[in-house]
């Protein structure tokens, strides 16, 4: 077991041991088992599986952030954590939209076309995992 914190700039969404997190970085999910090497890598928008000591499993999902696998400690520094069930389908129906449509435009700065490929890809990702648990 080891130390798991997951935390959003509204606070500690959780905090305690657990046998395993699964989570989707830039480099594809990966899992952390206890002692897992040191490990710094960047959260893309995906599914959070935290597997308590117990057998309970609490799933989310998560947006951009940060991980920090310390093999003793583990840090989640997450923009937006969402219970599945939460997930407002219409709001993000609508960024994707959004995202979609101003990707259109060729008059983009750089700037602008990365933050609505992230809005497209964030807004895609939780869609997929609302319906997948309905």
């Amino acid at each position: 077991m080891y130390r798991l914190d997951v935390v959003t700039p509204t606070g500690s969404v959780f905090s305690g041991d657990v046998y395993q997190t699964v989570i989707t970085t830039a480099d594809g999910e990966i899992g952390i088992l206890e002692n897992h090497m040191l490990l710094l890598t960047n959260i893309t928008p995906g599914k959070l599986r935290i597997e308590k000591a117990d057998g309970e499993v609490k799933e989310f999902a998560v947006t951009y952030g940060v991980l920090d696998v310390r093999g003793d400690k583990v840090i989640a520094l997450i923009e937006e954590v969402f219970e599945l069930d939460k997930i407002n389908v219409e709001e993000e129906k609508k960024l994707l939209e959004e995202a979609n449509q101003k990707l259109q435009n060729e008059n983009l700065s750089e700037e602008e076309k990365e933050h609505y490929e992230k809005q497209r890809s964030r807004s895609q990702a939780l869609l997929d995992l609302a319906s997948a648990k309905v």
